[in-house]
Parts: C-alpha cells; structure tokens; sequence
C-alpha cells in the first residue's frame, strides 16, 4: 500500500511541477501570433522595373509598375534608389545615380500624381488622397533619370505608399524592386554591294543562264528591206541610289563608209541610212518585247521607250532605276535600213553595255 502512495505521489507531483511550464509556453506562443498594432500594411505585388536604355551613365527613361494590395487611401508614393533593398537598413545611393532632374511623363492604373520631391536618389510623387482598389495595376514612367555607373552591382527602388501628401506618417504598401545597369553587347553585320548583269542573245531573268551568244551575222543590206535583231540583258542591285545602263560603241561601218546612227527617236524608214535601237516591243519592225520583272523602279530611258521609233547615241543611258532594284530583264532591239547609194562593204560594229551600281 505505501508503494503505491507513493508512486501516486510521483506522479502528482510530477505534473505540479510540469504544468505551468506548459501554461508559460502556451502563452508565449499566443503572444507572439498577436501582430503589433498598426501593422497593416502590406507588399506591393508584381513589381518591376524597365530602365530603357540600361547603358551606365546613360540619361533615359525608368518605368515602374507594381499591384497595390491595401485598399486604403493613397495621397503620396515614395520611390528610394538604394543599393540595398532592405528598408530599415541604411540607404546607400548608388553611385552616378542622379533623379533630381526626373519628370512624370507617362501614368497609368492609379493616376492623378505628380512630383512632390526629388533628390538625386529620392522621387516623391503626390496627388489628393483616393481610395484604390485591391489589386490594382499601375506604372509610371519617369523620363530624364540618369543611370548608375557601376555595372558590377546591383541597385534596389524601396517603394512605400502614404495616406499623406508629403510620404510622411505611417505606410500603407512597401516592397523593393531590384536593377541593375549593364553595357550593351553591339551586334553589327553589313551586307555587301551587289550588283548582277548578265547579256547575251537571250538571258534568264535571274541571270541564272544566259545562251552565251554575243555575235549576230544579220544578212544581206537592202534597200527595201529592214534588217533587225535583238538581245537582252538583266540586272539587280540593292545600291541605294539605283543602277544605270550605258551604250558605247561607233555606228555601222565598213572602212571609211558608215551607216548613220540616229540622234532621236526616229521610225523605220527602208531605203535610208539608219541604224537604232529601243527597249521595248515594236510592231515595224516586229521585233523586241517589252521590260520583264517585278520591279516597278527599273525604267528604260526616255528615248528608248517609244515602240517603233529608235535611236542611238553612245554615252547614252539606257535603263536605270532611282534606287534598289533587284532583277529586271531588258530585251534590245537593233533597226538597220540601208540607203540604194550604200557603197558595198561588210558592215559591222560592236556595240557595250556597261551597268554600274550607285552605291
């Protein structure tokens, strides 16, 4: 029987001894769940911040959104560039920082603010005091900030809004937003000039193939009769200012004897002197066609544009675009007729087309 008084007793005495140590915690951990009075504010949410350009030292532009959380009223948003985002730790500007000179270009979500202060590391921007809505979305842009000059380290914003109109008294949102300023990488490639020209009796329009014919027999000469034949040439360029095609080269001739090129558009006339040529379809002769392909800016000259009428002067251009072309093809058209008077020969010429690029 005293054996078991006596661990009765133990045990009695045991939980005397434990249970206000068990109270005393309890309570500890109920006192440290109250939150402290005027602990309302909350964190801004979907932060984040744009800085335009984010070259060191640059002069640009940083925008700055974020969520409000409290639907409280809002009269004032204070913005504090610090390296460090800790609020309560010591703000350290960062260096080559300068916001004094910012202005509010651009606001949208809750508006209606303006700057109320500024300092090289400090922006305070005020309106009347509004109620905002929960989770309401907002960004301001504000121009003329000019950056950090460290790339080697970070920078924070600590962002607080206020009820006042000053950024005084007590917060109602906060949080951070981390940055940071860097050198760009350049990224720099050039297209080289290009020019294609291809000429023969007959070219593809992509100078792909030509048929590497640059000889033309034409015949007997007669005085009722127009000899004529054609060739063609295609060319592209992407040169700014365009291309230009010249003609070189002396008329019809055989010794001293020539065959007279003419000096404007002229018709066909058998049984006189001429020598011509033109860039399109003709009828009188039936020869040539008319320019072929897509670009609207590669042109035959004035001159040589009008069916049935030709012409040659050497020097002379006689297709050209003003600016980038990229392959047109062009069919010559040659006109011979020669006078009763013609004193016998073999007459012959070589006439040069040279395409030059106007970069």
């Amino acid at each position: 029987m005293r054996h078991r008084v006596y661990r009765t007793h133990t045990r009695a005495s045991h939980w005397r001894h434990t249970a206000p140590e068990a109270i005393l915690a309890l309570v500890l951990s109920l006192m440290m769940l109250v939150p402290p009075a005027g602990a309302a504010a909350m964190r801004f949410q979907q932060r984040s911040l744009y800085i335009n350009n984010p070259e060191p030292g640059a002069t640009t532009y940083h925008k700055v959104s974020f969520r409000y959380m409290s639907a409280l009223p809002v009269g004032s948003l204070d913005l504090l560039y610090c390296l460090d985002p800790i609020p309560y730790h010591a703000c350290v500007p960062p260096q080559g920082l300068d916001v004094s000179q910012a202005t509010l270009s651009s606001q949208t979500g809750e508006t209606g603010f303006t700057i109320k202060s500024s300092s090289p590391n400090r922006l305070v921007i005020s309106r009347d005091p509004a109620k905002i809505p929960i989770d309401n979305e907002s960004a301001y842009v504000f121009d003329n900030i000019k950056n950090p000059i460290d790339i080697t380290q970070s920078f924070s914003i600590r962002l607080k809004s206020h009820g006042s109109l000053d950024a005084t008294g007590p917060q109602v949102d906060f949080g951070s937003i981390k940055g940071q300023v860097t050198t760009g990488i350049m990224l720099e490639t050039q297209v080289p000039p290009m020019l294609i020209f291809c000429l023969a009796e007959e070219v593809e329009s992509g100078c792909e193939q030509t048929s590497d014919t640059h000889y033309k027999e034409l015949g007997q000469l007669s005085s009722s009769a127009t000899l004529s034949t054609q060739s063609q040439m295609a060319v592209g360029t992407n040169a700014s200012r365009g291309f230009a095609i010249t003609i070189h080269g002396t008329p019809l001739s055989a010794g001293v004897n020539t065959i007279n090129s003419l000096s404007t558009p002229t018709a066909s006339i058998p049984g006189s002197n001429q020598f011509g040529i033109n860039l399109v379809e003709n009828q009188t002769p039936v020869i040539g066609q008319n320019p072929e392909g897509e670009w609207a800016n590669a042109v035959v000259s004035e001159g040589y544009d009008q069916s049935d009428k030709f012409k040659y002067v050497p020097g002379d251009v006689v297709a050209y675009s003003p600016n980038v072309s990229l392959m047109k093809k062009f069919t010559v058209s040659y006109m011979i007729n020669a006078s009763p008077n013609l004193r016998a020969g073999v007459y012959s010429t070589t006439v040069t087309y040279i395409a030059s690029g106007r970069f």
